[in-house]
């Protein structure tokens, strides 16, 4: 193994990407498994011939049978027929020596050691490796030539011979690898790959050094980037294994980051995509055969691990029934379908809500079906601080007075108005059938309301407007005699004038039927008083009377005092005695104030009479 141009051992040859598979997936994975127990009853019978016990679980022997299915004949192998151990067995065999050729030589010597003298029996001799000095392959390897194709592109042509080639000589090697398993004219499919291979050096190392991490070992506390090292040189045939142990310790930590970098960096994808193609042989083809088996052959749990945020246990998985028992977790499940899902935002699920379709796509039909069968329901447990309606569709015995009018105010803080712009809004067409319909309310305002603007909204705020502030009101309306002083008096409002003031108003022509005309019911009233404004204003005409009896009242009382203080009689003389002039006095006093009340009282009539 290179590290650094540096000559450490033989390199296996690189797994290769099946372009072209005949068997499915599922197929796949299945001779995926069934391959690898075969090839642990061949390590175990042959260590079993030495007098060896092996434990299948040991991490070398795992590494050791993982390395045997890594080899690109039988890789390519089981992509492509199912497994029969006839069939298998010789690819299986030759992959066994050609990966202890690749672990266990002796360089210096040019001859492979016995795996016996390896375990300690030094009395078996070890045999000369006629492939180390006569194998055609190698000496070919060791004459690669200098020039790299000219199919290649400028940029990777002049990254190949500047920069990887100067930093890592063992590159001629492995280049001559791939261009002698591609035959003398590679096919266009074999030249992008070769190319694309070239590209991620180029992205990875574009400066062309490679570290060295033969030296890892994974019970060590590897960092982050010594971890995602270690799958790169894997991943583009530099090393021919992981190190020792390397899901031994922090296992599920390791498996994030690989799952990560390989998603993330080199497929530059999504993990929603990666699990949505179920792409069976995604793992073994990207050299993470250790993590998919560490996590049982789950496609959702090994991105689960990496992405616990994105990928949810139930998405293209089956899920324990018992799961959906706590609420908690049916709640983040239908929060992950509305928000992250189908990117709707919960506070305008009025406009669009989730249907029966949309849960059953995600893998939440089970327990739609099962605890609520009812998608407003379901809604509900997820958003309970949403209104019924804006969770969607609900039935028109809900709506009574307050539900109306609790759903009236929501609609006009939705718009953003304040109450007195209402009439205003109307007017302009801004607030209409439309503004119900776009909040999801057009049942409430058409059958309870019966179409009626001013029936909404009264019952939002019960005596705050009059039902001409919102359109025309019918002719029956105006029947009613205190239904048209009450008109008089908004209007009398609008124009700011008090109660007492609207008959002096009158008198005084500042009130006409001029005024009255800018307002819609002007003309309405017009015509129920043929013309007679002192007939709408009666009550307020009846209060001036009144007014006008209680005022001449007082000045009769005022007279009848002011008689009552004179004094002048012998009679007063002498009930007063020597204070006579002083109760005179205060008499006078008495009087002179009376006789301003009476001025004052005159001067109003005088002022209100027309």
């Amino acid at each position: 193994m290179l590290c650094d141009g540096e000559e450490s051992g033989t390199q296996v040859n690189v797994l290769e990407e099946v372009q072209t598979m005949a068997l499915p997936p599922e197929e796949i994975s299945r001779n995926y498994r069934s391959v690898y127990a075969f090839v642990e009853q061949l390590l175990a019978r042959r260590f079993r011939a030495r007098g060896q016990s092996v434990d299948p679980d040991h991490p070398e022997v795992v590494e050791l049978c993982q390395s045997v299915i890594g080899h690109p004949p039988v890789v390519e192998l089981l992509c492509r027929q199912p497994f029969c151990p006839e069939t298998f067995a010789p690819v299986v065999e030759q992959a066994i020596d050609a990966v202890r050729r690749a672990l266990f030589p002796d360089v210096c010597k040019r001859r492979f050691v016995s795996l016996d003298v390896l375990n300690g029996n030094s009395s078996i001799p070890a045999a000369e490796s006629p492939e180390t000095e006569h194998s055609p392959a190698i000496s070919q390897e060791r004459e690669a030539p200098d020039a790299a194709p000219d199919w290649l592109s400028q940029e990777t042509r002049e990254y190949l011979r500047t920069r990887l080639l100067v930093h890592y000589p063992e590159m001629k090697r492995l280049l001559h690898r791939w261009l002698r398993q591609s035959g003398k004219n590679p096919s266009p499919a074999m030249q992008q790959q070769i190319e694309e291979k070239l590209k991620l050096f180029h992205r990875f190392y574009p400066e062309g050094k490679i570290p060295c991490t033969a030296h890892l070992d994974g019970l060590q506390d590897l960092s982050p980037e010594q971890v995602v090292q270690a799958y790169l040189n894997v991943y583009l045939g530099i090393e021919a294994t992981f190190p020792p142990n390397f899901l031994r310790r922090n296992a599920r930590r390791r498996a994030a980051i690989l799952v990560r970098f390989l998603i993330d960096e080199i497929l530059q994808t999504t993990p929603e995509d990666v699990l949505r193609r179920k792409d069976k042989s995604f793992f073994l083809r990207h050299r993470l055969q250790n993590v998919y088996r560490l996590f049982n052959y789950s496609f959702n749990r090994a991105l689960r691990n990496a992405y616990p945020d994105r990928i949810p246990p139930w998405l293209h998985s089956r899920t324990n029934s018992h799961y959906w028992e706590n609420p908690r977790h049916r709640a983040e499940a239908i929060r992950w379908l509305v928000e992250h899902r189908l990117q709707l935002s919960p506070r305008e699920l009025y406009r669009r809500a989730p249907n029966r379709d949309d849960f059953a796509a995600c893998g939440l039909s089970y327990m739609f079906n099962r605890y609520y069968n009812s998608v407003s329901w379901a809604l509900a447990e997820a958003y309970p601080e949403l209104e019924p309606w804006e969770r969607g569709k609900v039935p028109f015995d809900f709506w009574n007075e307050e539900t109306g009018a609790r759903a009236v105010r929501w609609l006009v803080e939705k718009k953003g108005w304040s109450v007195h712009e209402l009439p205003e809004k109307a007017r302009s067409g801004e607030f209409n059938r439309k503004t119900f319909s776009e909040f999801g309310l057009a049942t409430l305002f058409e059958k309870k309301f019966s179409r009626n603007l001013y029936r909404a909204v009264s019952a939002a705020w019960p005596g705050y407007f009059q039902p001409w502030e919102f359109g025309r009101v019918s002719s029956e309306y105006w029947q009613d005699a205190q239904n048209v002083y009450e008109a008089s008096r908004w209007i009398a409002r609008q124009e700011g004038l008090a109660e007492t003031e609207v008959v002096p108003a009158i008198r005084q022509k500042r009130l006409t039927w001029k005024v009255l005309q800018k307002y819609s019911i002007g003309s309405a009233l017009r015509r129920w008083c043929r013309g007679k404004l002192e007939q709408i204003f009666a009550p307020a005409y009846l209060q001036d009377y009144a007014h006008f009896l209680e005022e001449h009242r007082l000045l009769r009382r005022i007279s009848n005092l002011k008689k009552s203080l004179s004094l002048g009689s012998l009679i007063d003389f002498i009930l007063y005695g020597f204070f006579y002039h002083d109760t005179r006095m205060a008499a006078r006093e008495h009087q002179q104030r009376y006789d301003r009340i009476a001025r004052r009282i005159r001067r109003r009539l005088v002022e209100e009479s027309p």
